[in-house]
C-alpha cells in the first residue's frame, strides 16, 4: 500500500508541474509577442521628399523683367530662394508665400539662376535650380523728368515726364509712376499728347513740402512693341518761399509778392498789340540764364532782331518768352509803353533784382490780353486748365 500510494503522489506531483509550466510558457509567449506586433503596426514610411517647381523654368528666354519667381512645391513648404546675375552676384528681393521677387526689375537681356530649397515633413531639404534669361526688347523707351533730381523749385512747378517715343498704354503708365508729397496733397495726372504726362496738385504746392518720385518703368508695354527702360527714383523741394509775379500789361507793371506779401512793384515793357502781344495767363518759370543770346528767327518772326548775351533771361513759355533785361532801348517805355516782340522786359537793375530771387518753378501771370491765353503745354501752362479739365486728361 504504501508503495502504491508514493507512486500516485509523484505522478500527481509531475502532472500540476507539467500543467503550471505549460501554463506559464503560454502567458510568456503571448506577453513576449504583443511587444512586437506593437512595433510593427506603429512604425509608418518615410516622408516623401518635397516637389519643386520653378517658374520661369530652365532654359526659359524672354522673361518679363519685373515679374516673380514662381516656386511651386509639392509635400513641403519653401525655406530659401536664392537669385545670382551673370557675374555670382545675389540679386536683393523677398519671398512672399510662392512667389519671390525680386527689388529691382531684371535687366533686359539679363541672365539669372534661380536656387530654391524646399522642406518635407520630416525637415529634409529638396533643391531646384533654373536658369533664364531677361527678354531684350527691340524698342526701348527712355523718359526724362522734371524738376531736377534733389532741385528746390517754386510752388508753381509740377513733374513733368516726357517719353522719346510714344506712349498707347496711358494707364499702365500712370500706375507704375508714383508721387509721394510729405504733407500729403491731391493731385492727378494729364497727357499732353502720346509723349508727355504732367502731374500737379490740385492748388499750388504749400511751401516746404517733400516730394518723391518713383518711375517703376522697367518692364512696362508702352504699346505697340515699346517697352520702358528706368527704374529710377528721384526726389525734390518745394521752396519756403511762394513767390508769385504779375505782369499787368495794360499798366505796364509787374507786382511780385512772396508768401502773399507784396514786396516790390517793377515798370515793365511788355508785347507790342496786336502783332507781339504777351501770352496772356499763368506760366511756370522755367530755366534762368545770366546772358543768353535772342535771335528772332528761333521763334518764327524771321530777321525782327539779333541781341546777343541779353543779361538775366528767365523763360517762362517753350515757345520762347522770356522775362529779361533790356539794355538797347533808345527810349523808356518801362511802366509806359508795350514795345517788345512778346517777351517781359525791365531796367538792368529790376532784371538782377528778380533774377536773384527767382527760381524754376515760381508763377508768373500775365493779365490784359484774354484773347491771347497761353496752351497748357507750352511750358508748364497747367494751371491755367480746372482741376476738371486736369483730371479729365488722364
Amino acid at each position: 500500500m504504501t508503495g502504491i500510494t508514493q507512486r500516485v503522489g509523484v505522478a500527481a506531483f509531475v502532472a500540476a508541474t507539467l500543467l503550471l509550466t505549460g501554463a506559464c510558457s503560454k502567458d510568456d509567449a503571448k506577453k513576449s509577442a504583443d511587444p512586437a506586433k506593437a512595433a510593427g503596426e506603429n512604425r509608418s514610411a518615410p516622408a516623401e521628399p518635397a516637389v519643386v517647381t520653378l517658374t520661369p523654368v530652365d532654359k526659359a528666354t524672354g522673361v518679363d523683367p519685373g515679374a516673380p519667381v514662381k516656386i511651386a512645391v509639392g509635400g513641403g513648404k519653401v525655406s530659401e530662394v536664392k537669385v545670382t546675375n551673370a557675374s555670382g552676384e545675389t540679386v536683393d528681393g523677398a519671398l512672399s508665400g510662392d512667389s519671390w521677387k525680386p527689388k529691382v526689375p531684371f535687366m533686359y537681356g539679363g541672365k539669372y539662376t534661380v536656387t530654391a530649397t524646399a522642406t518635407n515633413a520630416e525637415n529634409k531639404p529638396t533643391t531646384a535650380n533654373a536658369a533664364f534669361t531677361v527678354l531684350n526688347p527691340t524698342q526701348a523707351a527712355t523718359a526724362t523728368f522734371m524738376p531736377d533730381a534733389d532741385a528746390t523749385v517754386g510752388v508753381g512747378q509740377p513733374v513733368s515726364i516726357t517719353f522719346d517715343q510714344p506712349v498707347k498704354n496711358r494707364k499702365a503708365v500712370q500706375e507704375a509712376i508714383k508721387v509721394t508729397a510729405t504733407p500729403a496733397v491731391e493731385g492727378a495726372w494729364h497727357w499732353f499728347g502720346n509723349s508727355r504726362v504732367d502731374w500737379r496738385p490740385k492748388e499750388y504746392w504749400p511751401t516746404g513740402t517733400q516730394v518723391k518720385v518713383d518711375l517703376n518703368l522697367r518692364g512696362v508695354d508702352l504699346g505697340g512693341g515699346v517697352m520702358s527702360k528706368q527704374f529710377k527714383s528721384f526726389g525734390f523741394k518745394i521752396a519756403d518761399t511762394k513767390r508769385i509775379a504779375v505782369v499787368d500789361a495794360n499798366a505796364h507793371t509787374m507786382t511780385v509778392s512772396e508768401n502773399d506779401q507784396v514786396v516790390k512793384t517793377i515798370p515793365i515793357t511788355a508785347g507790342e498789340d496786336p502783332k507781339y502781344t504777351t501770352w496772356n495767363g499763368i506760366m511756370v518759370m522755367e530755366e534762368r540764364y545770366p546772358t543768353l543770346d535772342m535771335n528772332s528767327q528761333t521763334v518764327g518772326l524771321g530777321n525782327e532782331y539779333d541781341q546777343k548775351a541779353v543779361p538775366y533771361a528767365m523763360r517762362i513759355t517753350e515757345s520762347g518768352t522770356f522775362l529779361h533785361a533790356n539794355t538797347w532801348t533808345t527810349v523808356n517805355p518801362f511802366g509806359n509803353a508795350n514795345t517788345s516782340h512778346g517777351c517781359v522786359s525791365m531796367t538792368l537793375e529790376n532784371a538782377k533784382w528778380m533774377y536773384e530771387r527767382s527760381i524754376r518753378g515760381d508763377i508768373v501771370q500775365v493779365k490784359g490780353n484774354d484773347e491771347k491765353p497761353v496752351a497748357a503745354d507750352n511750358g508748364y501752362g497747367a494751371w491755367n486748365l480746372t482741376w476738371e479739365q486736369w483730371t479729365a486728361g488722364n
